[in-house]
């Protein structure tokens, strides 16, 4: 007989169903990416109503069925309530939980991936870091968290330390001698260089802790634009709408 288990996670998003329930996508350290139904979340009586919105962060009771889950109850830990008081801030962290729901599904231990949409989220709504950076700095570490950053650190062909162009099919940084040989390469500052290398091996808990220059923002999102452009098979509807504003 299954018995309520309980797990710790974000909600990634939320959609209505029905006359008065929820369907959440939950992103959880036990379970990885999970679906839970929410009964009579959207009553105004209902104990789930507060805790079943977008991006609320807690520990989540629920009784697993052979599809999905449905919520028992919550104890809510963050809710991250200026994101919503904010359209950019929220189309951005719409984008971040729709980024990390294309690289996440159920059945892994997701605890890196769950602090570093935390830290992100965190961010968004302190609103002390720009908005542009804080999304390129997220593209950038979950896909090194997940196997398929950029090689940053030595050329991707030969392993020199010397580095002096970027190619997104080659899969990253490349040497004088290696560059040359490629199509489609693009000169990369020393600052772009340590960027990279900053966001892939930082403590979550400082990187948000650094601004760019114009130029070198503008460096730092034509390398994640090509690296994602290269890798990911798919568009993004929180994307489109982001590109809008």
């Amino acid at each position: 007989m299954r018995e309520e288990i309980q797990v710790t996670g974000i909600i990634l998003y939320a959609t209505l169903v029905k006359e008065y329930d929820k369907r959440l996508v939950i992103l959880t350290k036990e379970r990885g990416k999970i679906t839970v139904f929410a009964n009579g979340a959207r009553k105004a009586v209902s104990q789930l109503r507060a805790a079943s919105q977008s991006f609320v962060m807690g520990t989540f009771t629920v009784f697993p069925g052979r599809d999905s889950y449905t919520l028992v109850k919550a104890e809510v830990r963050e809710y991250f309530s200026g994101l919503p008081l904010d359209m950019e801030k929220l189309c951005y962290a719409s984008y971040v939980c729709e980024f990390m729901s294309y690289y996440t599904r159920e059945g892994c231990y997701c605890v890196n991936e769950l602090n570093l949409l935390y830290v992100t989220l965190k961010a968004l709504e302190q609103g002390t870091v720009d908005n542009q950076l804080i999304r390129y700095v997220f593209e950038v570490r979950l896909m090194d968290i997940e196997g398929q950053g950029i090689h940053a650190y030595t050329c991707v062909r030969c392993n020199k330390k010397e580095l002096k162009y970027f190619n997104a099919k080659a899969g990253g940084l490349l040497c004088e001698a290696c560059g040359k040989e490629l199509k489609l390469t693009r000169t990369v500052s020393e600052t772009l260089i340590y960027t990279l290398q900053y966001i892939q091996s930082a403590d979550l808990t400082k990187l948000y802790a650094f601004q760019l220059s114009e130029d070198a923002m503008s460096e730092l999102k034509y390398v994640a634009d090509r690296f994602r452009e290269a890798y990911i098979d798919r568009e993004f509807k929180s994307l489109e709408i982001l590109s809008s504003l």
